[in-house]
């Protein structure tokens, strides 16, 4: 009489809602009177539950109250009170019916909502820490359960609610875990969490060191799709226009707001050499595709001569014929700032032409909402595209976003540093840390050496290194000692710095 079950019930709760005879309650009382204050893990007493339960027994409500059995009943009486009983127990049975079958429909409707949007923008629910598969076996599983086993969880109803919740507290171990385990680094590596899906979009980001403002503006971007995206999904395909303005009344004001989805503007990208812009871009056009705001996950590098013939005739069919090559993914113009200089082979006016045919074609797609056209990044040195584009206000109002990617300090270069060589194959001695290497690269090398070159710093250590490596093998072929061709160790580095960086 004293051991509780797994929803913290003892056996006198169980008699009290279940309508147990007053007989076994009077025993339970008696075996255990303290149970007659004690509460559930639903904050309920037993005289709570019978109570609750209209069909309980006058006698058995008197015994759970403390106070004397009421008197024998007449046969009549009885009968009238079975009559009761019965009518309670048939709108008991009623209730559970109707609560069954408006549950039925709400886990149908939510399990049609998780596949569309799964099928169409299966990123758009990992953000909140579930997997669309499991949800998906989740609520088909509860709408096989109907009638009486649809009271689960401590007799409390299952609706399409408890199974999302449910399926977010199961996930939020894994995200956490998997959020303690990013490297501080900031780069994407083989310590991944096999529970669960990884999520694509903060891989890629992760993957990116530094340039914080322009992953938030990315971020950012995602809550609007993914907002748009729910929303859409949430209002059934079969729902004829009449009801669209009914059932958008009924999402939250944050769904119901602007029913368009969000599409990135074109951009331009300013910094020293090696900065990053040309990799950034090559990471957006994954990113943005599986966000759903890029068709494909494509990059088209090109620069002056890609767009620019000898011709204005020339000059707008390549122009055209690098735009169609690039729909649908990412068009990366690099040195911008060159089509509007002249060189020895064609003038400042077939630049020009490039630049008009760009944004005749950009107004064309604003205009058409194709969603096709490809997300247009100009990228140049600072000082050459500040003036380009105040030459150009037309051009200058056709990229509204701008990113300023500043030189990379040391302690990033040694990261950087870092991951080029895991992706090499190459392992770092243990004294080589990334603190160690930062204070390698401020001492043996001035800022401004390191901002004409930034990014590439690490491609030219990394080849000095590996020429390291291959003297100390061949200084010891004739002796006894064992050199690891794939390990770099701290003189390597030193020895390099000191011969070849200023």
């Amino acid at each position: 009489a004293t051991v509780r079950n797994q929803y913290g019930s003892l056996p006198l709760h169980m008699a009290a809602s279940n309508q147990a005879s007053p007989e076994a309650v009077k025993l339970l009382i008696d075996a255990y009177p303290d149970a007659l204050h004690l509460q559930n893990d639903d904050g309920m007493t037993p005289l709570d539950l019978a109570l609750a339960d209209e069909s309980a027994s006058e006698t058995v409500v008197a015994l759970l109250e403390g106070r004397p059995p009421p008197p024998e009943m007449s046969r009549r009486q009885k009968a009238d009170g079975y009559l009761e009983r019965a009518d309670a127990l048939e709108r008991k049975l009623g209730g559970m019916r109707d609560v069954g079958g408006r549950q039925h429909r709400d886990l149908r409707e939510a399990l049609q909502a998780v596949r569309r949007l799964a099928d169409r923008f299966p990123h758009a629910l990992y953000s909140a820490g579930i997997d669309p598969n499991e949800l998906e076996i989740a609520l088909s599983s509860n709408m096989a359960d109907e009638g009486v086993q649809a009271m689960t969880l401590r007799g409390r109803p299952t609706d399409s609610e408890m199974v999302i919740l449910d399926a977010v507290k199961k996930r939020a171990p894994n995200t956490l875990s998997a959020r303690a385990s990013t490297p501080t680094m900031g780069v994407e590596t083989n310590t991944s969490i096999t529970d669960g899906p990884r999520d694509r979009v903060e891989d890629l980001l992760a993957s990116i060191i530094g340039l914080d403002h322009i992953k938030s503006q990315v971020r950012g971007l995602r809550r609007s799709t993914e907002i748009a995206d729910l929303r859409e999904s949430l209002i059934p395909y079969s729902s004829p226009q009449t009801r669209l303005a009914v059932a958008t009344s009924l999402l939250p004001p944050a769904l119901s707001d602007d029913p368009s989805r969000p599409r990135s503007s074109h951009m331009v990208f300013v910094g020293n050499p090696g900065s990053g812009k040309s990799a950034l871009a090559r990471l957006l056009a994954k990113t943005y595709h599986e966000l759903g705001i890029l068709r494909k996950p494509k990059f088209l590098e090109v620069e002056r001569m890609d767009l620019v013939g000898r011709t204005a005739q020339q000059t707008v069919a390549k122009t055209v014929e690098v735009l169609e090559e690039a729909r649908g993914g990412i068009l990366f113009i690099d040195e911008a700032y060159t089509l509007g200089m002249a060189t020895a082979r064609t003038k400042a006016e077939a630049g020009i032409d490039a630049i008009n045919e760009i944004i005749r074609n950009i107004d064309a797609a604003a205009e058409g909402k194709e969603d096709s056209f490809p997300l247009i990044v100009l990228a140049g040195f600072p000082q050459e595209m500040q003036n380009f584009l105040a030459a150009h206000g037309s051009l200058r109002k056709r990229f509204s976003l701008s990113f300023e990617f500043p030189d990379y300090s040391c302690e990033e270069l040694a990261k950087i540093f870092v991951d080029l060589c895991h992706a090499k194959g190459f392992d770092l001695d243990s004294a080589l840390t990334v603190n160690v290497l930062g204070d390698l690269l401020d001492r043996e090398t001035t800022p401004e050496w390191r901002a004409e070159r930034n990014g590439r710093v690490c491609e030219l250590l990394l080849s000095g290194a590996r020429t390291e490596v291959r003297r100390r093998i061949r200084s010891v072929t004739f002796e006894e000692v064992e050199v690891d061709p794939q390990l770099i160790i701290k003189a390597d580095v030193e020895n390099v710095m000191m011969a070849e960086f200023k």
